[in-house]
């Protein structure tokens, strides 16, 4: 007798030795069948036109890998054997002449099982989020030109190659999200290294443990062992949530960055306050730069609820703090300057504006790590979280330092603002990129969109806009064709990226070193939100049915231009984005008074083609 193993009926039948089998069979895994020994006598058959194929398959000793990561997806006729880290899968050509077909295209099946051998591997007391792993897997076929399957036929697809895995909710009540259990990615997998420095993803499954600097004394419920790879107790917020994933979430940001050098204060001439001396300037020097690196110790490690605390340590808040069970180390000891030398330093202008300083490098420094990379695709409840915390920035300023003068306060807070708002707008830019994706990437809507573009009445829509503008009609019929050729080409989402920032680059060129440069720039925002909105209000009165794509597209390309223009500004300028999206200059209301024309300087142009 063997046993006949199905794929599609998951069962075992005792057949009887014949050539002779049913024409509609196919095959699964039996855990009680000895078919994978080392030189064991199993074989499967399969009828083909009245004769017997035999193909025989081995694996590793003792009739399985210790891990138990065995799966069969294939077709049997025509096999081959897909090999990896002790497993050993089958994948066919078909049955019956191809009339029964599994999920995946021969074409694509092999190389797929191969790929999750590749990158994933099971373990004990590890998880990742099933939405983690679609997405690895749909960049995948993004990259080989392969069409994905639905979630759903993926999670099969796992189930079938990792034998055994379980499935758990993990997070909070209405922030939970499904989990695999017993997977992870392989420490030598590419996926660690995406956008990554190699360096830090060496130590991405390792637990991250606050700095010395700053030690909480007391843990929060189950950050701990979420640290730690535990999943066993769900954090309390949002916030914390986070944190006890963050052997996953680690991976999309940048742990390597290390917060620059902060500027000396320039005294200059001015006196010092009264009672205060060299030795309390220094001593502030070094008390808010290990306050700074303490805040970023703290954000790296993805803790965003212990910023409260630590501003009300460093300010001597007595106000309560909204996070009850979150403690630190008593605010008095070894400060070496007290409250009211503190205080007497921050009216102190020199000391002020030092401050601000440093607060741009600082916060463009969290900025960085958390979004290093605005168009890669990042799981929803680390984007979530980061717009949390964005909101409570704030107020939990302005709650800390209510014992001091409002100048300061404004100064901080301005500073502050500027940081929530760039990550508001980072985070908004990340979710339209990956919704812009899934458009790009269908042939049949980018092919609706180039048929709709093509009707659009570009001439009239310069006429229109170039009495605003004043823009080279040579260059707005430039960017009109390669804009339309990018997308004839179904360029990728990176690929319309780099388009958009040689736009940028073409067009500022002509005012680097120059200080019309931020004018300039600001001037070419306005002109290209102008002329996308003309546009779009033209397939809008044609009802073209591509609209909503195109709505979504030009969403994305007006705030990654923004992104383009303010860094650019800020490489310009020397300062950082933050500073510049801090910064408040009065003339801006009468650039835009006099948009439509620039005396003297003449119309924004491109010295050569854009793409």
């Amino acid at each position: 007798m063997l046993q006949y193993v199905t794929l599609y009926r998951s069962e075992v039948i005792p057949l009887p030795y014949s050539t002779s089998f049913p024409s509609r069979t196919a095959y699964s895994y039996n855990p009680e069948a000895q078919l994978y020994g080392q030189g064991s006598g199993g074989a499967y058959f399969d009828s083909q036109g009245g004769g017997a194929q035999v193909t025989t398959v081995v694996s590793s000793a003792g009739g399985g890998p210790p891990h138990g990561m065995v799966g069969i997806a294939m077709d049997v006729g025509g096999s081959q054997v897909i090999s990896g880290g002790g497993t050993y899968l089958i994948h066919g050509g078909g049955m019956d002449g191809g009339r029964h077909h599994a999920s995946h295209s021969s074409r694509s099946s092999s190389a797929m099982l191969q790929w999750l051998l590749d990158n994933y591997e099971t373990a004990e007391g590890v998880s990742l989020p099933r939405s983690s792993l679609y997405n690895h897997y749909l960049r995948h076929c993004q990259e080989q030109k392969l069409d994905p399957v639905n979630a759903a036929s993926f999670g099969k697809l796992i189930r079938s190659v990792f034998m055994g895995l379980r499935t758990r909710r993990l997070g909070t009540r209405g922030n939970s999200k499904y989990h695999y259990y017993g997977i992870r990615l392989k420490p030598d997998s590419p996926l660690n290294r995406l956008q990554e420095d190699s360096q830090y993803m060496a130590m991405r499954q390792q637990p991250m443990h606050q700095k010395q600097r700053f030690k909480p004394l007391q843990k929060v419920d189950g950050m701990g062992d979420s640290l730690s790879g535990g999943s066993q107790h769900s954090a309390s917020t949002p916030e914390q949530s986070v944190a006890a994933q963050s052997q996953h979430h680690q991976q999309y940001i940048d742990v390597s960055h290390v917060l620059p050098p902060f500027p000396t204060p320039d005294l200059g001439t001015q006196p010092l306050p009264e009672r205060i001396n060299m030795n309390d300037v220094k001593k502030l020097q070094n008390l808010y730069r290990d306050h700074c690196e303490a805040t970023l110790d703290v954000v790296m490690n993805l803790q965003f609820h212990y910023i409260e605390k630590l501003w009300q340590t460093f300010w001597y808040s007595t106000a309560p703090s909204s996070d009850v069970t979150t403690t630190i180390p008593n605010r008095s000891d070894n400060r070496g300057l007290r409250k009211e030398k503190l205080m007497a330093l921050c009216k102190y202008e020199p000391v002020k504006l030092w401050m601000r300083s440093c607060d741009h490098i600082l916060y463009q420094a969290l900025v960085e790590i958390l979004i290093p990379d605005v168009l890669r695709p990042v799981p929803s409840t680390l984007t979530q979280a980061i717009r949390n915390f964005a909101k409570s920035l704030e107020g939990w300023l302005t709650t800390a330092m209510s014992d001091f003068p409002n100048e300061i306060v404004r100064t901080k807070a301005a500073v502050v603002s500027a940081f929530a708002q760039t990550l508001r707008r980072y985070t908004s830019l990340n979710h339209l990129a990956q919704a812009a994706r899934a458009v790009l990437q269908n042939t049949s809507q980018i092919n609706q969109m180039l048929s709709d573009l093509n009707r659009v009445d570009f001439a009239n829509v310069q006429e229109q806009a170039s009495w605003v503008c004043q823009c080279d009609e040579t260059v707005v019929q430039r960017l009109e064709q390669d804009f339309k050729v990018t997308l004839q080409q179904q360029s990728s989402l990176d690929q319309w990226a780099a388009w958009l920032d040689n736009v940028v680059n073409q067009v500022l060129k002509p005012h680097e070193g120059s200080t019309s440069f931020p004018r300039a720039a600001r001037q070419f925002l306005l002109k290209w939100s102008f002329y996308s909105s003309m546009v779009i209000r033209d397939l809008t009165l044609r009802s073209a049915a591509s609209f909503g794509s195109f709505h979504l597209i030009r969403l994305l390309y007006d705030e990654y231009m923004f992104y383009l223009v303010e860094h650019r500004v800020a490489q310009a300028t020397g300062e950082t984005p933050i500073a510049v999206m801090g910064e408040v200059n009065p003339s801006f209301s009468d650039d835009m008074s006099d948009m439509g024309s620039d005396e003297g300087r003449g119309p924004v142009t491109l010295s050569q083609e854009p793409c």
